[in-house]
């Protein structure tokens, strides 16, 4: 009977122990997979930034690490696969139900007092325990929202052998937070990192670069040469004042320009006469940029603005001189302070400026108690400039008053407008207190054809000429047309920013070259045609051998070698009517030029 009991008790305690191993299994495999899921709370603080442990931060991809907080699960082991809900993978299966610990058997009622003869009756052997049930396979997602996983399957969360240590980032600063929609979209997430990216290339061009411009830049040296040569034919019953023909070095210029400190440049320019060998003032100057309401500001030696033709720099004139008569209504170079402005796109140009009243090319101040001053004023407009100049048409205007230096003035011109000889038409010195300049230019250039007009006006108030008989108010007037075409399809640049046109620019340069025992030329430069007529009218100061009429006829070539040197071949008919006795001229002249400038 004892051993009967005892066999009782071994089988209740050993099915009892069997169901707690059950049970405990169970919930130690339910904690583990709760501690290896990680929930959106335990992934973000409240400000909506992630919380990674460092060391599984390092095995994610930069995809991974930009999920939202509904969406990511982080795994340990950086060898195995992090386990993400995202549209374009298959959702997790629904984890399964552990298994029922097993019934434990009933427990048999001890008999009653036991006949003697009869044997005992053996126990009945307990039920063994039922089978645990099978997993329920997992239901397919709807195509559109996949399900969020809230744990993970106990066979696939046993691969991850550890629970996580979660650490909070500090978010960075200067940053905006990440704020996680309540409905997880990828959509988000790559338009947050583009946002990102965005503040982060703003922020790059905010950050301010260290200026590199607190000091003048390399000096440019440039410089220019002109060989010169003119032959005159006039009538030979002209025995006074006859022309001689010239051949030398006409011009020999050095310049050094530069700039610095991001708003400030300057021109030094001297040069060299060939009469007499002194030095001589050209452009001088320091320009300040972008000063309010003022604009570019220069002050020094340098032209005031009087047309179309004449601010022209003499490297880029048509033929060797300034259409005639621009240079008699120009003011040559002074001393003075001038501002600049350009609106709409730099296609219109204002340009204003105070000058000295005596022209000063030659010297370097002027000493005198009652110098002048010359206000000036000149505003052009570009409305057509297309294919970097080769298109345009170009309107302007100028207006100048002037309170004459020591209270006189005079006008007068060269044959041709050719600086190299005397004046044979002029008005002499005349009493004048002050007086103005005005003028109207035009230009169009259509590729190699190019058409400029102006026209000048200047009147004079002269209230002490009424004892020598003249008018108290006299004028002046000239102008002239030019034509130009080029023969290989090149044409002249225009500068907006001067209002003015420039060198040419050439296509294909002159090139001589030697192969094998033959010089051959590779590129002939560029060809121009050009045709001028100046005229100029004096007629208000007729008197002995003063005052009457100009015309000029040029008819020239130009032959580029490349834009900074080209030969110049001209003819030019000059004819004067002078002074009350009409005195008539005639000068034909044949010039030819060298001309180099770097």
């Amino acid at each position: 009977m004892k051993n009967l009991w005892s066999i009782y008790l071994k089988t209740i305690l050993k099915t009892m122990l069997t169901a707690a191993v059950l049970f405990c299994n169970s919930i130690v495999s339910d904690s583990k997979i709760f501690a290896e899921t990680i929930s959106a709370e335990q992934l973000f603080t409240e400000t909506g930034q992630l919380k990674l442990v460092p060391k599984v931060q390092a095995s994610l991809t930069p995809r991974q690490k930009g999920k939202t907080k509904d969406t990511l699960v982080l795994a340990q082991q950086p060898s195995r696969p992090n386990i993400v809900s995202d549209a374009s993978r298959s959702p997790l299966p629904t984890p399964p139900t552990p298994p029922s610990a097993p019934t434990p058997p009933s427990v048999p009622t001890p008999p009653l007092a036991p006949t003697p003869p009869s044997a005992p009756t053996p126990p009945s052997v307990p039920t063994p325990p039922s089978a645990p049930t099978p997993p329920t396979p997992p239901s397919p997602p709807a195509p559109s929202t996949p399900p969020v996983p809230t744990s993970l399957e106990s066979p696939l969360a046993s691969s991850f052998d550890s629970s996580f240590d979660t650490v909070s980032l500090p978010a960075p600063t200067n940053s905006k937070p990440i704020t996680a929609p309540t409905t997880p979209s990828d959509q988000f997430v790559y338009s947050e990192l583009d946002r990102l990216t965005a503040d982060i290339e703003k922020l790059k061009k905010d950050t301010k670069k260290p200026d590199t411009k607190k000091a003048w830049s390399s000096p440019k040296i440039s410089g220019r040469l002109f060989l010169d040569s003119y032959t005159v034919d006039e009538d030979a019953k002209i025995t006074t004042g006859r022309l001689q023909n010239k051949a030398g070095i006409r011009e020999m210029q050095f310049a050094i320009t530069g700039n610095g400190f991001d708003a400030f440049d300057y021109k030094l320019e001297l040069s060299l006469a060939p009469n007499g060998g002194r030095v001589n003032l050209v452009d001088n100057w320091i320009g300040v940029k972008n000063v309010p309401l003022l604009g570019y500001v220069r002050a020094g030696h340098f032209k005031p603005e009087t047309g179309l033709a004449y601010p022209t720099s003499a490297l880029h004139t048509p033929l060797t001189e300034f259409v005639a008569p621009s240079g008699t209504f120009g003011f040559g170079r002074r001393f003075g302070v001038s501002s600049e402005h350009l609106f709409a796109q730099d296609h219109i140009r204002l340009f204003y400026g105070v000058f000295q009243g005596a022209a000063t090319n030659t010297d370097r101040f002027i000493q005198d108690d009652n110098q002048g001053t010359v206000f000036n004023i000149r505003l052009t407009a570009a409305p057509i400039y297309e294919n970097e100049g080769r298109q345009v048409f170009h309107v302007g205007g100028h207006w100048s008053y002037v309170h004459s230096q020591n209270d006189s003035a005079s006008l007068s011109i060269q044959p041709g407008g050719i600086s190299w000889y005397s004046s044979l038409l002029g008005t002499g010195n005349f009493a004048n207190n002050n007086h103005h300049r005005a003028g109207l230019e035009l230009a169009l250039q259509n590729g190699p054809l190019s058409v400029s007009s102006e026209w000048y006006f200047a009147r004079y108030a002269d209230h002490a000429t009424q004892t020598l008989g003249y008018s108290p108010e006299r004028t002046a007037n000239g102008g002239y047309v030019e034509l130009g075409y080029f023969l290989t399809d090149d044409h002249r640049s225009y500068q907006l920013k001067s209002g003015t046109f420039n060198a040419a620019k050439v296509k294909h340069n002159f090139h001589p070259f030697k192969s094998g025992e033959w010089n051959l030329v590779d590129g002939f430069g560029a060809w121009q045609l050009i045709f001028q007529w100046g005229y100029l009218d004096l007629l208000d100061w007729r008197n002995g051998n003063n005052g009457g009429r100009q015309n000029d006829l040029t008819f020239g070539v130009n032959w580029f070698w490349t834009s900074n040197i080209r030969w110049i071949f001209e003819y030019v008919h000059s004819q004067q009517n002078i002074g009350s006795n009409h005195q008539y001229r005639n000068e034909d002249i044949f010039g030819t030029s060298l001309r180099l400038h770097f």
